[in-house]
């Protein structure tokens, strides 16, 4: 009996392991029969004893929510329904469906049906009628795809809810349910809802296939097993079946419900060069149709057998390929498909999906037998014929060359684009690079930043806290600040009313005005005609040129107002294109005077795109780029964020080559469309967000994946919004970051849209209380609360601090969004633009001709109401920094000798010049010193009573006073200071006693600093380890007036290096290594 036992458990593990893989699902594709000689295929052609679940395509959906028949005349009057449903004479078992939706239908109409109660309802009962009345035993939903393509953001909620309305009422009827889906992990993000598909379904039809083809502009496999070896970056890592399978595994998906899908096709390409025939070789788009398809995929193997075709097989992706002069087909065979049936079993799924059997060699032209692929996928799957082995089933064998290329080794190089980034030292050139031998100095830096030379005003310090080594580097401080304007606010009553007089300049490098749109012939048209021509706007705008000669306005062109559908098909032409780009000079030349163009598509391939967008959008940004830069004129781009769209929409080394700046959306990362409360722009993931999507929505994965890509840093611009997502929480109680959430949140009194408040609508209701403030350390960034209300947004702290990690990534910019959505009238007691403010604090940039507010502008800040981040707003003002760094003095009369005098105003933490002499630096700390890190600067005081204040009593909170005279600290001198640090552990640990006490203090950073006799000070043996870098940068700047309308029609003459038109920049570089005295290194670079 226990013999038994044990070998029934025995039996059962063993069985266990391939027992969850039992479904062979099989779409047949109806319009087969409409082809011609071995490409025909008719109902009859199907063999039912090779699938367990056959589905018929495509029926379609009107907008009435109705199912409807796409081809009458052979579903009903050629009676293809009838017989198809008759399949069941000749294998009783077998599941029939039929399938709505496919590619050709597009997803507005879905979209619309799927968000609405009552069309919703009218589906599911017309669904149900539908399949009764024909005989199918289930329906398959194959909508392509939710949120995309014409879709809407709460599709990824609307999806859900079809998808629970038909399974309860197929429930009642005993029919099945299954869904068709995109397989890679970017569409979890924006169509679907993993876990709660995996409630309703029956199963999931996964298409693991169409992951590489002619759309990529080089060669690459239809469906691979697995990744190359070089590709590794987010979107092509995840290019392969088996990162697909595990992103929905891993998503929520039960195994037994996921069906992998199988290509019964081929992908051919034409190669630029018949020499290059590997995988990742550069291609001119795609191959030659096929003789029954006509389009460019065909029955492979009836190619291969006419012969002359060089067949290979890929070991590390598990694929064969074969080509043939510049033709170059990507394809499965029986081995391939066998591997991946074998994958799929490993894997426990339920069980593998063929796409589509019409497209199998159903007569046995090609020799291998009726049903080549389909029944491979049957015998694996059931082992009726047993598992291929290389004695059976061999890989296939080079017809007319001796060796088959296998691109398997470690040496596969990355491939080659015709497309790949250009260092063009014509345009960008290296800055002369001096040798410069000093004294030995020992300097002790601050916190991570860019530091101005305490003793001369054209030179910077970069400081890398912890390090010992000296590495060369090329610094140039950012200071680009595009502004992004809309003309909505002009509409708004009330305080929510801005106008294009109420723009400030000075806050901006850059202006862009978005106010055109393009046409399907290629003409402007302008969005808004009445504003801003017939009451002048754009005239208005231009004439703040005057007034700001160094800002460069922009016009910009697209959004969400433009078509997808239209410029896809204006891409596509090359006389459109040209119409185009000849619409845009004339508009920007003649008719207004714009400095440049900001051209923010919608996206490339999506909304109604086409594949072909990817390489269509290059070739127009390089005809207009090399218009626009023939006569100085800056050419931006507006791109998303995510890595996931460089797949789909952005050849990225091609753009970088042709525009001057990409600024990127790094905000809208999550919303209500989520289903879960999000930041929508946090600097970090949290630690909970494991898999490769949620790991990538932040702004810091976010610049690396454009980075790594291929964009270069200097022209990259890190967009922020001054808008404020809003969304109604499930449960009011649950409140946190991932909270459950019912939808779209309230709108504000002046934007009047539901989902979304200005910042200004934010700040304006938070003072009125009962608004809870919460910073998220983690991610770094601020959401509020109110009753059932969650709203995330960037606080002016955080965006300060965003400035910051630019300068610290080194890319060229920042870029805000809805800039109009500010605080502009600084209703909000915080100044006016108090976010604009904040960054370019953070830039440290030196705002000028700024006449809009007074330097003592006050907002509102947070009160902690626990230990760790949950804060309240404020109810009382307390001053923030002030936005001129060049602030009066306090004194009418000199300092005393020793005694360095304060601004007025104490700015946020950062490095300002003395407005008096830019020999002197200082250091605002305005909650407490704590993070000082200079040994040369100390407080004389340790008294906690005598605190730097900035403020009257009634606008500071924990701040004490210092002196009577405002804000001033006596320096210590070198001696002194070496004293107080003689006996420390590290020269980064100032004095604890000096430091405690919750005010803020000017710290002073003396001419001497920088001089040899600082070597004094010696440090111990700890602060030997914190040898810090330091890069000095000399920049000198000479400005050349240009006069704006001098020729510009015959002016061929291009700065090398803009920084905004009119300003030529000579940068010199000197670095050297400073030596530590104590370890005998005086090595000079």
């Amino acid at each position: 009996m226990r013999v038994l036992l044990v070998a029934g458990l025995l039996l059962i593990s063993i069985s266990s392991l391939y027992a969850a893989t039992d479904r062979v699902v099989c779409y047949f594709g109806s319009w087969a029969t409409y082809r011609t000689g071995n490409g025909k295929f008719e109902v009859e052609n199907i063999d039912p004893n090779l699938c367990t679940h056959i589905i018929y395509t495509f029926v379609g959906l009107d907008t009435k929510g109705n199912v409807k028949i796409l081809d009458s005349w052979l579903d009903v009057s050629l009676n293809g329904y009838s017989r198809f449903v008759q399949l069941k004479q000749r294998n009783p078992k077998v599941k029939l469906f039929v399938a709505i939706g496919g590619w050709s239908e597009g997803s507005a109409t879905y979209s619309t049906m799927a968000n609405s109660d009552l069309l919703r309802a009218v589906f599911v009962e017309s669904s149900v009628a539908f399949v009764k009345r024909y005989g199918f035993d289930g329906f398959d939903i194959d909508w392509e795809y939710p949120t995309l393509r014409g879709g809407a953001f709460e599709d990824r909620v609307g999806f859900i809810k079809l998808l629970r309305d038909l399974r309860a009422r197929f429930d009642q009827e005993g029919l099945l349910l299954s869904i068709a889906t995109a397989a890679t992990e970017d569409y979890l993000r924006s169509a679907y809802n993993v876990p709660e598909i995996n409630r309703y379904v029956h199963f999931v039809n996964l298409m693991a296939y169409d992951l590489h083809a002619y759309w990529d502009g080089q060669t690459g496999a239809n469906a691979p097993l697995y990744a190359n070896a070089w590709e590794t970056g987010y979107t092509t890592s995840m290019l392969n079946v088996d990162d697909c399978v595990r992103a929905w595994l891993d998503g929520g998906l039960d195994p037994a419900k996921l069906n992998l899908g199988v290509p019964v096709f081929g992908h051919t390409f034409k190669l630029s060069s018949t020499s290059d025939t590997r995988v990742g070789a550069p291609t001119v788009g795609p191959g030659d149709a096929g003789p029954y398809t006509l389009e460019p995929g065909t029955l492979v193997c009836e190619k291969l057998k006419a012969g002359g075709y060089t067949t290979a097989f890929n070991e590390q992706q598990q694929v064969p390929y074969a080509y043939k002069g510049n033709q170059w087909i990507s394809y499965d065979n029986a081995y391939s498909i066998a591997l991946k049936v074998q994958y799929a079993k490993k894997m426990k799924l339920g069980g593998v999906m063929v796409w589509s059997i019409e497209s199998d060699d159903a007569k046995g032209v090609c020799g291998e037998g009726a049903h080549p692929i389909t029944s491979t996928v049957y015998r694996e799957v059931f082992g009726s014929g047993g598992a291929p082995t290389t004695t059976t089933t061999t890989k296939p064998i080079t017809t007319t060359t001796p060796a088959r290329p296998i691109v398997t080794t470690t040496t596969t190089a990355r491939p080659i684009t015709t497309t790949a980034p250009i260092r063009q030292t014509t345009t960008t050139p290296r800055p002369a690079i001096t040798t410069t031998t000093t004294p030995a100095t020992t300097l002790v830096c601050p916190a991570s930043g860019f530091l101005r030379d305490p003793t001369n005003c054209a030179q910077f310090y970069q400081c890398y806290p912890g390090l010992n080594a000296f590495n060369r580097s090329n610094i140039i401080i950012p200071d680009t600040v595009f502004c992004y304007f809309n003309n909505d606010a002009t509409f708004r009553v009330g305080n929510g009313m801005v106008t294009v007089d109420d723009i400030n300049p000075a806050l901006c490098t850059h202006v862009v005005y978005n106010a055109i749109t393009l046409t399907s012939t290629g003409t402007i048209q302008l969005l808004d005609s009445y504003t801003d021509v017939s009451q002048g706007s754009f005239q208005r705008l231009l004439a703040l040129r005057q007034r700001y000669p160094g800002v460069v306005f922009m016009i910009g062109c697209g959004g969400e107002a433009t078509s997808s559908k239209v410029l896809s098909k204006l891409m596509s032409s090359d006389v459109l294109r040209r119409q185009a780009i000849t619409s845009i000079m004339n508009f920007l030349l003649n008719e207004y005077s714009f400095g440049g163009l900001d051209f923010n598509w919608q996206y490339p391939v999506l909304k109604g795109g086409n594949p072909e967008d990817r390489y269509n959008f290059v070739a127009f940004l390089k005809e207009l780029s090399a218009n626009l830069h023939m006569y100085g004129r800056v050419l931006s781009l507006t791109v998303a964020p995510t890595s996931d769209y460089f797949r789909s929409s952005y050849d990225v080394p091609s753009i970088a080559q042709y525009v001057d700046f990409l600024s990127i959306q790094a905000f809208d990362l999550h919303a209500f469309w989520s289903g879960r409360t999000g930041h929508q722009a946090p600097m970090h993931p949290r630690g909970d967000e494991l898999t490769s999507y949620e790991t990538e929505q932040n702004t810091d994965s976010i610049v690396s994946a454009w980075l790594s890509s291929g964009a270069p840093a200097a022209k990259l611009l890190l967009g922020v919004t001054a808008n404020v997502n809003t969304i109604k929480l499930l449960s009011a109680s649950d409140n946190g970051v991932g909270a459950r959430t019912a939808g779209r949140g309230k709108g504000g009194p002046y934007t009047l849209t539901e989902g979304m408040l200005s910042y200004h609508e934010l700040c304006e209701a938070s003072a009125k209380g009962g608004w809870v403030t919460t910073l998220d350390r983690t991610q770094m960034a601020y959401y509020v609360t109110a009753g059932d209300q969650w709203m995330t947004y960037d606080d002016p702290r955080i965006l300060e601090q965003k400035a910051s990690y630019i300068v610290s990534r080194g890319l060229g910019g920042i870029a805000m969004f809805n800039a109009e959505n500010d605080d502009v009238h600084n209703y909000c007691r915080g100044g006016s633009y108090p976010l604009l403010r904040s960054i370019n604090q953070g830039l440290s940039r030196k705002i000028e001709g700024d006449d809009s507010l007074s330097t003592s502008a006050t907002t509102p800040t947070t009160r902690v109401t626990t230990p760790t981040t949950r804060v309240t707003t404020p109810t009382t003002r307390v001053t923030t920094p002030t936005t001129r760094v060049t602030v009066p003095i306090t004194t009418t009369k000199p300092p005393a000798p020793g005694v360095v005098v304060f601004p007025q105003y104490c700015p946020a933490n950062g490095y300002y010049v003395d407005p008096s002499n830019c020999g002197v630096y200082y250091r605002c700390i305005p909650n407490g010193v704590e993070n000082v890190r200079h040994a040369a600067n100390y407080l004389a005081d340790k008294s906690k009573s005598r605190r730097a204040e900035c403020l009257p009593p009634e606008e500071r909170t924990g701040v004490t006073k210092l002196s009577p005279s405002g804000c001033s600290l006596q320096l210590l001198d070198l001696a002194q200071a070496s004293q107080r640090y003689s006996g420390s552990d590290s020269l980064l640990a100032p004095d604890r006693a000096a430091a405690g006490g919750a005010g803020g203090a000017w710290l002073s950073w003396p001419k001497d600093l920088h001089k040899p006799n600082f070597t004094n000070i010696v440090p111990t043996e700890g602060a030997q380890q914190r040898m810090h870098n330091f890069v000095n940068m000399q920049i000198e700047h000479e400005i050349t007036a240009i006069e704006q309308r001098f020729a510009r029609r015959k002016q061929r003459f291009r700065p090398a290096r803009r920084s905004r038109p009119g300003v030529v920049v000579t940068v010199k570089v000197s670095l050297w290594r400073y030596s530590n005295p104590e370890q005998g290194t005086n090595q000079t670079q």
